[in-house]
């Protein structure tokens, strides 16, 4: 059964919510004996002035690596590795090419042929300023999110004085083997400063069997437009007007 979001031609907005962008894959644990230290040598030493020692990573098995300006975020370990871009860096997937790319070579340096998970993730968070700290949640929800997801939302008081609310809906695709979810909802601030602010991230990860290494740039891309198309279909069309 495929998704049921409406097909959206690709185009990059002026004003968005997107905070941060990850892809991310898992696999089986990698055995330090197994690994080439001049291989992640070479690897590592693209990142310079962060004074990596294949020896610390080896015998710690994970290690985690920032740009200077904290826009980019690295996770690299021997069981899972993540690439998050930041939304001051991110531009659109494609040009985001060059900060995946480091994902792939880390899967060359260890060695992995296929990974048992794929995972394409994207947070957005939409702050406003509230009058007072008593107002109606749900019809702040109901201004952003569509129907279906807000019909989750019934058993939610809407003058809740929750200081979070989330839900989750989950959709599966066998046509691409995929599952996608949504997690959306409110967040108030606990500060003096009114900071609210409505969350919504959505994720497509691999469902069943694993994914070859040499699949993973297209698989990702395919991710990447089923999660363009999703956010359509999560959102209401005066917000996506307004981002024009």
């Amino acid at each position: 059964m495929a998704y049921h979001f409406n097909k959206v031609e690709h185009c990059v907005y002026k004003n968005t919510f997107l905070k941060d962008v990850r892809m991310a894959v898992a696999y089986p644990a990698v055995s330090p004996s197994s690994l080439k230290p001049e291989v992640l040598k070479e690897f590592f030493e693209q990142f310079t002035g962060a004074n990596i020692q294949v020896e610390d990573f080896l015998k710690n098995g994970s290690i985690n690596i920032f740009s200077s300006d904290h826009f980019i975020d690295l996770k690299f370990s021997l069981t899972y590795a993540e690439v998050k871009i930041c939304a001051q860096k991110y531009t659109s997937f494609e040009l985001a090419k060059p900060y995946w790319q480091m994902l792939y070579d880390f899967l060359a340096a260890l060695r992995i042929e296929s990974v048992s998970k794929l995972i394409l993730r994207k947070y957005n968070a939409l702050y406003f300023k509230a009058e007072s700290q008593n107002y109606d949640v749900k019809s702040v929800m109901d201004e952003v999110f569509c129907e279906e997801l807000m019909a989750l939302m019934a058993d939610i008081d809407k003058d809740s004085s929750l200081n979070s609310i989330e839900k989750t809906q989950t959709f599966e695709d066998s046509e691409t083997d995929t599952l996608f979810n949504a997690v959306f909802g409110i967040k108030k601030s606990d500060t003096s400063e009114k900071n609210d602010h409505l969350t919504l991230v959505t994720t497509v990860e691999s469902n069943q069997g694993t994914v070859s290494v040499g699949e993973i740039p297209t698989r990702a891309e395919l991710y990447n437009k089923i999660l363009f198309d999703a956010f359509h279909w999560c959102v209401k069309d005066s917000i996506i007007q307004n981002m024009k």
